[in-house]
């Protein structure tokens, strides 16, 4: 995904009378660029907590900058995650193998509400096998479990063969709206670095 962001310079541009060489102006826009590609980068994880369940912060941190140069006028905001990519764009996912499988209720869990080891389809082993019912497929206990209420429940995952994921990374959506409310404060803040150095 790429975004540009379009705005009138001229007056920041006048302030490098005193530059003699492009380079300086070059390096400029690259100290700009790089500084809002931070400013996105803090407000795609500020508002990760209301997008997703997160528990863990790698996924937060794993939002990362490839910084500007002034070889390369283009910095880059991104998740170091490939399966982040469906998350931004939205789209049907589709299974590795035969299913995608959505855990139950009566999936175990850890004290930080991860699917315990023991309970994840490969771990299963014979311990579970596939049914039909409902006209659903669900992947479900041989032996019944007991569950909160004292039931005896046996199914732990509904088998899909794909699903539809929503758009609600954003990173397109904050990026957009940062650069257009930060890029020409720090374009400015750069030029007068720029013009001070020169000196």
């Amino acid at each position: 995904m790429n975004l540009s962001v379009s705005t009138d310079i001229e007056k920041a541009i006048a302030k490098l009378k005193s530059i003699t060489e492009a380079q300086q102006l070059k390096f400029a826009v690259a100290k700009a660029l790089t500084k809002t590609a931070y400013d996105v980068q803090a407000e795609v994880r500020k508002n990760m907590p209301n997008r997703f369940i997160l528990r863990r912060q790698w996924i937060v941190q794993g939002i990362r900058v490839e910084k500007a140069t002034k070889a390369k006028l283009e910095a880059v905001v991104y998740s170091r995650d490939k399966f982040m990519g469906i998350q931004e764009t939205g789209g049907p996912r589709s299974p590795l193998r035969n299913y995608i499988a959505i855990p139950t209720s009566m999936v175990k869990r850890t004290k930080t509400d991860l699917i315990a080891k023991s309970d994840r389809p490969k771990a299963l082993g014979d311990k579970a096998e596939i049914i039909e019912m409902n006209g659903h497929k669900w992947l479900a206990l041989k032996k019944a479990r007991k569950g909160a209420n004292g039931q005896r429940l046996k199914l732990l995952y509904l088998l899909v063969p794909r699903t539809q994921m929503k758009e609600r990374l954003g990173l397109g959506k904050d990026g957009m709206k940062m650069a257009r409310a930060r890029f020409v404060d720090n374009l400015e803040q750069a030029l007068k670095d720029a013009v001070a150095t020169a000196r």
